[in-house]
């Protein structure tokens, strides 16, 4: 019976780092650990079939992260412990 060799899947670990990433990212968003304020229009731009196209429009963003705050504490078997206090982004309503 011959023998394979596996081969490198370097793609399947990119992929699984990224799934990994945006996982993280949805729970720190739906924990507050920091809130998105968007102001402005989107606007795609204008293509052209001749290959030229003028500019897009963009909105401006503004990412308020949570304040976390680290403290050492002391327990009965004399171990320091950190502290850890998080204050939740404020949702300032400024989008519409």
């Amino acid at each position: 019976m011959a023998e394979y060799e596996r081969k490198s899947s370097g793609g399947r670990t990119v992929i699984i780092i990224v799934i990994v990433l945006i996982v993280l990212a949805v729970i720190a968003y739906a924990l507050g650990l920091f809130n998105v304020n968007t102001s402005g229009d989107v606007e795609m731009p204008d293509v052209d079939v001749e290959a030229s196209a003028t500019g897009g429009n963009l909105p401006d963003v503004d990412v308020d992260t949570a304040d976390i705050a680290v403290e050492e504490g002391d327990v009965d078997m004399d171990v320091d412990l950190p502290s850890v206090e998080v204050d939740r982004a404020e949702d300032d309503d400024s989008v519409q």
